[in-house]
């Protein structure tokens, strides 16, 4: 029997050389070797700069329509601001006149209010005199410029320019203390938020009337106390057949025809009917359910009680 040599035996575990890795191309070597190129295609060539996006016209019309928005927005709150900084300051004026009326003068003289307006009439010889309905905020100043027609629907008290004017007189009314008009007419803004004759509309509903039946004009000839009898719209320019700022002074036919009208165009049924003789009084001011549309109230001089 053949002998077995250590070294041949199968089981002993032998040393193998270790297995080396192949040598890289020298190219692709070099390429790892070189760092790489922040806009560099895996080619090597640099990359183009990539075109911006288009945005397509629906996107574009969108943007734009949002930065118009905006620009609406921002311009309608502004003008908001100013008309209630405007409000509240003219509102301040007007207190501020109220307060020079005094209630304690005497009454004496062909103008028995003098001197419970002349601290007013001092400072503006054109104010005739004072108007308000109580529970409203219409408590102003009347003014009157025969001669200077419309001037206060767009200046203050010191004259100066406002779009709130001031209430005033039909130039062709004549109040004085030995002759005054059978229809006294007063103009006043109906500004859309309310003030100067804003009010006057209310008299569309029959419990704002129920609420609100008399109006108070004292003048530098005297006080006066008006009950309302009437109220309707008007478009002056679409409807021509009834010129209500024209009946100022009238005789007794015309003064009943003009107090038929207005009762027949009424928004509530107040059951009054004057009588020649009573003093009207006509407050007139801009309506907007029609562009030339006027708001007019009308009462009837009564005795104070």
């Amino acid at each position: 029997m053949a002998k077995i040599r250590r070294d041949d035996d199968p089981y002993k575990t032998r040393h193998l050389p270790p297995i080396q890795a192949p040598e890289p191309a020298a190219e692709q070597k070099a390429a790892a070797e070189e760092p790489a190129h922040p806009r560099r295609q895996k080619g090597g060539t640099p990359d183009k700069k990539r075109p911006a996006k288009k945005q397509s016209p629906s996107n574009v019309i969108y943007n734009l329509l949002m930065v118009v928005c905006l620009v609406v927005f921002l311009v309608s709150g502004g003008v908001l601001a100013k008309r209630f900084y405007d409000d509240r300051q003219t509102e301040n004026e007007f207190a501020s006149l109220q307060a020079m009326i005094d209630t304690d003068a005497p009454a004496t003289g062909e103008e028995s209010n003098s001197a419970k307006f002349a601290a007013l009439r001092d400072q503006n010889s054109d104010f005739i005199g004072w108007i308000s309905i109580d529970g409203t905020n219409l408590d102003f100043p009347v003014m009157y410029a025969p001669d200077n027609k419309d001037f206060y629907l767009r200046h203050d008290f010191n004259k100066e320019y406002s779009v709130y004017g001031v209430p005033y007189l039909d130039e062709k009314t004549t109040l004085g203390a030995n002759d005054q008009s059978e229809n006294l007419i007063v103009y006043g803004h109906n500004m859309k938020t309310g003030t100067i004759f804003g009010c006057l509309t209310g008299y569309k509903d029959a419990d704002y009337y129920t609420e609100h039946p008399r109006i108070r004009f004292d003048t530098v000839y005297g006080d006066g106390t008006y009950e309302v009898f009437a109220a309707f719209a008007i478009d002056v320019v679409q409807d021509t057949s009834f010129v209500y700022n024209e009946y100022v002074d009238l005789d007794e036919a015309t003064y009943n025809e003009y107090v038929d009208e207005v009762i027949a165009r009424s928004d509530v049924d107040t059951g009054i009917r004057p009588s020649y003789g009573e003093q009207l009084l006509t407050l007139s001011t801009c309506e907007y359910s029609s562009d030339n549309g006027r708001y007019v109230v009308v009462a009837r001089r009564v005795s104070d009680e």
